[in-house]
């Protein structure tokens, strides 16, 4: 073997682990008077130099394929390394060339070098680590496992399980996917009786997706070692996936008696418990829960939430109780009890909770939104609207202020006051001329007065400042549409919002609608089709039935307007549709202008 200069390999040891990822110079190697013979080629030298000629000199090679690597050509570099590593026992040298090696992807020259470095230095890791990689990429199985062999009795720190989660790592975001579960299947096999190997095996098949597989290893890592409480974590969500729900709720109950106190078990066998119907258990277990006299407020709000789901609103009561002696809860504990009085019909305790949270609170403008809300239910639209004026008058920040103006224009809508609803927008828009939520809300109620030139300016301006607000976008391709007018644009603007939520049903409603103004009437039908199962609305019917009565399916298109009919009976479009395609379904409290 030939001997490199040592000065050399100790260069090549400061730098290994940064001169590929280091930015090219634009400087080249300057030559010194009468030595231009000893100079290392340049990249365009070396794309014509034959190796052959190269390799009379290692060095030349080691310098030829630092260049190749700054100049991003790995597998060239890869190449000239695996020859100078060839002409040498220098540990440096076999080590930088399997890491160009495997960063070029070359796993036949990394394995090479790799095995070489692991046989004059039979203790190194990464040796056997890098070859270990090497032959699995190859697909060598058994040279995998001898190497493995080696990783696994050299590695002093964690032995088998952090080496196999670092194996774990690099097959789940470096290795094809087939030969990721291929290498992971054996695993398994190869390590049956090791709590760590078979965990590591159900973490990667969840990652591949392959549920019943990570069910089978994770149930195997729990009973290799039932107190590694991770196995069983993994176990429960592999169950999770596989839906195996009567094998979650089995899984989380062992590991609940196991360890008692880990609350996450507890909350989630409540949920399982719900999803499987058993209301009366997860009652139970939730009793169960409050009696402990926890501590932790996420504990007890996400009780108080499990017992609404099953509709015990007095369970729900006492984790708020308990919520509202912790310090700092008191405010979201009013808030949330609030809301379960809300939800009773309970009006006035749910205007009290509300009063209760002072303007310094972050759900101050939250319990003032739904403070009038609980006024306007009971039929004091004074009292609601003035909740409100009390909170702007407060000193709350922008945003906080934005949204109790929307909150009173909404009510305001929702009484028949659309022109004063327009005028508290419109004050807000002085203020606040950019506040897009104001704007759109604005252009949504001058729609509904007739006034679309200026809804169309407003939605204009929002999509000036925001290109990418999918709602503006929307409303602007609809309102097009509807008017069939700029039907291009119009297109345009409800693909790009689809690209944002593409299973967006109001989104998807004026795509049909569109593709109806533009004539394409079956790509109109199938996305109205799909906007209206997936949200059953008489304006979404309201189109859906026009699609199909102009593809002379009369009979399906009077079914759906049936349909919309019974969802509302009154909306405006329908009615209109339904007096020029089918009289005989006019509702009777529409049957004349």
């Amino acid at each position: 073997m030939r001997a490199i200069p040592v000065f050399l390999v100790v260069g090549m040891v400061l730098s290994a682990c940064s001169t590929l990822s280091q930015p090219r110079s634009d400087t080249a190697p300057q030559a010194k008077t009468g030595d231009a013979s000893r100079m290392p080629p340049t990249v365009e030298q070396q794309k014509a130099t034959p190796i052959a000629q190269l390799e009379k000199d290692p060095i030349y090679l080691i310098m030829a394929a630092e260049l190749s690597g700054q100049s991003g050509h790995l597998d060239q570099a890869a190449e000239y390394y695996a020859k100078a590593a060839s002409e040498t026992d220098e540990i440096a040298i076999l080590k930088r060339a399997t890491q160009i090696a495997l960063a070029a992807k070359r796993f036949d020259l990394a394995a090479e070098s790799a095995a070489r470095w692991s046989r004059l230095e039979p203790d190194s890791v990464k040796a056997a680590a890098s070859l270990t990689i090497a032959e699995i990429q190859l697909g060598h199985m058994d040279a995998a496992d001898a190497a493995l062999s080696q990783w696994l009795k050299n590695d002093h720190t964690d032995t088998l399980s952090a080496a196999l989660n670092e194996l774990g790592s690099y097959l789940e975001n470096n290795v094809p996917h087939d030969v990721a579960i291929a290498y992971t299947d054996h695993l398994a096999t190869r390590f049956p009786d090791q709590a760590d190997a078979q965990l590591v095996v159900a973490k990667l098949n969840l990652k591949f997706q392959r549920n019943q597989s990570a069910v089978v290893a994770a149930r195997r890592a729990v009973a290799l070692d039932p107190r590694r409480q991770s196995a069983h974590d993994v176990l429960i969500v592999a169950l999770g996936q596989a839906k195996d729900l009567d094998g979650m709720i089995a899984a989380l109950k062992s590991a609940l008696k196991r360890y008692p106190k880990t609350e996450r078990y507890l909350n989630g066998l409540i949920e399982a418990e719900i999803n499987a119907g058993n209301t009366h258990q997860a009652g139970r277990l939730i009793e169960q829960a409050l009696s402990r006299h926890t501590k932790d407020p996420v504990q007890l709000r996400n009780l108080a939430l499990l017992s609404l789901q099953i509709n015990r609103p007095a369970l729900a009561r006492r984790a708020l109780q308990g919520l509202m002696r912790i310090p700092g809860q008191r405010d979201i504990a009013n808030m949330l009890l609030g809301r379960l009085a809300a939800q009773s019909n309970e009006l006035h305790g749910a205007i009290k909770y509300f009063n209760k949270i002072p303007p310094n609170s972050d759900h101050y403008a939250e319990a003032r939104v739904l403070m009038s809300a609980a006024y306007a239910e009971s039929g004091d639209l004074t009292a609601a609207l003035q909740s409100l004026d009390i909170a702007l008058n407060q000193p709350i920040d922008v945003a906080d202020k934005q949204r109790l103006t929307l909150a009173k224009a909404g009510l305001l809508v929702s009484q028949g006051l659309d022109q004063e609803a327009l005028s508290i927008l419109t004050d807000g828009l002085t203020l606040w001329p950019d506040a897009s939520d104001l704007q759109l809300q604005r252009a949504m109620l001058l729609i509904k007065l007739g006034q679309s030139d200026k809804a169309i300016e407003d939605l204009r301006h929002i999509i000036k400042n925001d290109p990418n607000n999918a709602a503006a976008l929307n409303a602007l391709g609809y309102t097009l549409a509807d008017e069939n007018r700029d039907l291009k644009e119009a297109y345009a603007l409800i693909q790009k919002a689809l690209t944002f939520d593409p299973d967006n049903s109001a989104y998807l409603d004026s795509l049909g609608w569109v593709q109806y103004r533009m004539g394409m009437l079956s790509d109109a039908k199938d996305n109205l089709e799909k906007a209206f199962k997936a949200l059953p609305d008489a304006e979404v019917g309201t189109h859906l039935g026009i699609v199909l009565w102009h593809l002379n399916d009369t009979e399906a298109a009077r079914k759906i307007w049936t349909r919309a009919i019974d969802l509302n009976p009154s909306l405006p479009s329908l009615i209109k549709t339904l007096r020029r395609y089918a009289p005989d379904l006019v509702p009777a409290a529409g049957a004349h202008p």
